[in-house]
């Protein structure tokens, strides 16, 4: 068990308890925990809003501290009998790590909070935590913790900012084959060329992303829907994501060719490759799409078997005209 793997299932385990004493223990004098923050693009970006959104739960980077902080003080009313965290997978690397959680709790209100998530955990040479990176269905996490309150939009500088943390790009002929699997789906998806794109799959291959309101569709292990809520549709056939993909080119849906991917961050861990990301483009009204991401893909010999895809839901939800009313 690499040092990352053991302080991210510590930070997880204390997490689920409610812990956040065993939280802090956990965690560097100047560690940062970050979430995305839907329609506020530059929220979310670290190098243009260093301390965040100011808005919770979707604040762009926090201290540690102040996070913690700020759980102390509505944790306890939020969620009268807790909110359970469970591991689900872990991509492992020494530094660090990518573990899936899926997560349940009742709020206040009385609406079920059925999230899922994949925090990427950073920890120093000593195993403590420098950084903790949620990305999980924003969309859902506004409706019930944030209570649908409005977020402003915003966008990022074009072209979007680059984290200068990020991998330089890997030398073909030194990358792992999955590494390389991996990345060679976005200069593919960027040219609109969703032949290329689709030929690095296996046959039988699958693609999840959440769901939205619909928390039945996003089970990771059950079966989505295409048609229930557009690109919000829980793990599908590739072969119909694929068409659901062509459809939406053909009727207009991007002004560029399609969605300018930049990977910045990666881990690979076997066959599975954990990669962080931004994309980039503009939609058919002119509006700019600029999600963050962190993809799960899954390299088999024949080709890419699964990805699981965690993305900044309600940014979708507000530009690309998918209901986040849609029908629980």
């Amino acid at each position: 068990m690499t040092r990352a793997v053991r302080a991210g299932m510590d930070f997880v385990s204390a997490l689920d308890r409610g812990s956040l004493g065993g939280l802090a223990r956990l965690c560097a004098p100047d560690a940062t925990w970050w979430v995305d923050t839907g329609p506020d693009r530059r929220g979310g970006d670290p190098a243009l809003a260093p301390h965040g959104s100011g808005r919770f739960p979707l604040h762009g980077r926090m201290r540690m501290d102040d996070k913690l902080a700020l759980m102390r003080s509505l944790g306890p009313h939020a969620f009268p009998t807790g909110c359970r965290q469970i591991p689900r997978r872990i991509v492992a690397g020494d530094d660090t790590c990518v573990i899936e959680v899926e997560g349940y709790g009742v709020h206040v209100s009385g609406r079920e909070y059925a999230n899922r998530y994949g925090f990427v955990v950073d920890v120093d040479p000593t195993g403590a935590i420098v950084a903790v990176r949620e990305y999980l269905d924003t969309a859902h996490a506004q409706h019930v913790v944030g209570d649908d309150v409005p977020v402003p939009r915003s966008s990022l500088d074009d072209p979007p900012h680059h984290d200068p943390r990020r991998h330089d790009p890997p030398d073909p002929v030194d990358a792992p084959p999955a590494l390389a699997t991996a990345l060679a789906m976005w200069p593919a998806l960027a040219r609109g060329d969703l032949e290329a794109f689709g030929a690095l799959f296996t046959a039988d291959a699958t693609w999840w992303t959440d769901s939205g309101r619909r928390r039945d569709l996003g089970r990771l292990h059950g079966r989505g829907d295409l048609d229930a809520n557009g690109p919000l549709h829980g793990r599908v056939a590739m072969s119909g994501k694929l068409a659901a993909m062509r459809a939406r080119l053909a009727g207009g849906a991007y002004a560029s060719p399609g969605i300018a991917v930049t990977a910045d961050r990666w881990i690979v861990d076997d066959t599975l490759v954990a990669v962080e990301a931004h994309g980039h483009a503009v939609l058919g009204d002119g509006a700019r799409y600029q999600n963050r991401y962190l993809w799960i893909v899954d390299v088999r010999p024949g080709g890419i078997a699964e990805v699981r895809e965690y993305c900044d839901t309600l940014h979708v939800t507000d530009l690309m005209g998918v209901a986040p009313e849609a029908d629980r």
